[in-house]
């Protein structure tokens, strides 16, 4: 009997080839499930294994992310916005890679409305479509009638400037072709070609949105230094660019300036550009540095903001972490309880 148990169990070697099969098909939530059964099962005298399979999560983890981002843009372009902050907020529980992140951050800077309404809760859809299903999946499902090979270069730039704070769009709608296509390649990640076009139109185009975007490159490429002086002169030429300020504070908090983060949150705060977001980006930072107090009190402060729901996720979390059950079951009730993440 013992003989033939072992026989059909599963080994920590049996379960990492399998995940590695999910992950090369884009089956990354049965990948997942597959390399965390696996490092259950490593041996306690295995040092090398256990860290092979968190390694493995973490991408299959990130694959996730990168679904989810899919998915936020085609239900955003549908006009489905709760649908698209859906996905978004799933994002950053997903993974904690800091290009993606960041671009989660962007999307929902551009996607919360300030009428949007608080009540809204996820979808089924949304937790059925990309957290437990492959890329594959989420491409081909019903609701995607389209993908990005399928659009013109035009119409994929307009895809993703809708994307932008709304004091920010309409200028960006106003510029020429060349700076249209060098946006186009920062949106395909093809960062040195976007830096040449950012370049060859840096006359013609508004010098904030011209800095902005040079330095939201740079900090992708991972100079971060140069990235946050590019961003620093886009705010001191228009000290009311949004999405110079957005991109200067989440440059500043991945390069641990986490001070100087905080500083240009509070001015973020004292001129009204995008407050709610700022102070989800505080608590954030107030998390970061274990003031769970601090971080507490701000999200308390955005329950009754656009932000609520935002807000609520990351309370909960807290709440549970702090040992505080009864305080986080009330907020789940209130905010999250029909929520599918």
């Amino acid at each position: 009997m013992n003989f033939i148990s072992r026989w059909f169990s599963k080994t920590p070697s049996d379960l990492l080839g399998k995940g590695d099969k999910y992950m090369e098909s884009g089956s990354f939530f049965d990948a997942r499930t597959c390399f965390e059964e696996g490092l259950k099962l490593c041996a306690a005298d295995d040092a090398a294994l256990p860290s092979v399979f968190s390694a493995r999560i973490d991408a299959a983890n990130r694959g996730l992310a990168e679904c989810n981002l899919q998915e936020a843009e085609y239900a955003y372009a549908r006009g489905d916005v709760a649908k698209a902050i859906d996905h978004l907020e799933l994002v950053k529980t997903l993974t904690y890679d800091q290009d993606v992140r960041e671009k989660a951050e962007l999307l929902l800077a551009g996607y919360a409305k300030p009428d949007r309404d608080q009540g809204v809760q996820a979808s089924v859809s949304s937790c059925g479509s990309c957290s437990g299903s492959s890329v594959s999946d989420c491409s081909d499902s019903p609701e995607s009638t389209y993908s990005e090979d399928s659009l013109s270069p035009h119409e994929y730039y307009e895809l993703l400037i809708q994307q932008l704070p709304e004091d920010q769009r309409q200028r960006y709608a106003e510029l020429g072709e060349d700076f249209a296509e060098a946006y186009v390649a920062a949106g395909h990640d093809e960062h040195h070609t976007a830096l040449a076009g950012f370049e060859n139109c840096a006359d013609s185009v508004p010098q904030d949105i011209y800095w902005c975007e040079k330095g939201k490159v740079l900090h992708r490429l991972g100079n971060d230094h140069e990235s946050e002086q590019c961003l620093r002169k886009a705010v001191q030429l228009n000290g009311t660019n949004s999405l110079a300020w957005l991109s200067l504070v989440l440059v500043l908090r991945e390069s641990n300036h986490l001070q100087d983060a905080l500083a240009a949150i509070d001015i973020m705060v004292a001129e009204r550009i995008m407050p709610e977001q700022a102070q989800l980006l505080r608590a954030d930072i107030f998390e970061m540095t274990g003031d769970h107090e601090g971080a507490l009190n701000q999200y308390v402060e955005l329950l009754q903001t656009p932000v609520a729901r935002a807000a609520a996720e990351r309370l909960y979390g807290i709440l549970i972490e702090m040992g505080r059950q009864e305080d986080a079951a009330v907020i789940f009730k209130k905010y999250l309880g029909k929520s599918c993440h």
